[in-house]
C-alpha cells in the first residue's frame, strides 16, 4: 500500500519510509514552498510516510 500528498492539483504516490521532503523534490517541486498537513495537524517535511497516509501541501508565499 502507499501514501499521497495532495500537492498543486495533483496527488504524488509515495512508498512507505519516504519523508515527504523526498517525495516532492522526486515530483519536481521544491518542498520549501509548501506547508504539510495530516489529519488536520501541521507535520515537518522530514516526516516518513507511512501505508495509506494522506497528506496535503499548502503552498506558502512570503514577501519582505
Amino acid at each position: 500500500m502507499s501514501g499521497t500528498i495532495a500537492l498543486a492539483g495533483s496527488t504524488i504516490e509515495t512508498e512507505p519510509g519516504i519523508t515527504i521532503e523526498e517525495a516532492v523534490r522526486k515530483a519536481g517541486y521544491l518542498p520549501d514552498a509548501y506547508l504539510y498537513v495530516s489529519d488536520g495537524r501541521p507535520i515537518p517535511m522530514d516526516t516518513p510516510m507511512e501505508d495509506a497516509m494522506s497528506v496535503r501541501a499548502i503552498k506558502v508565499a512570503s514577501g519582505g
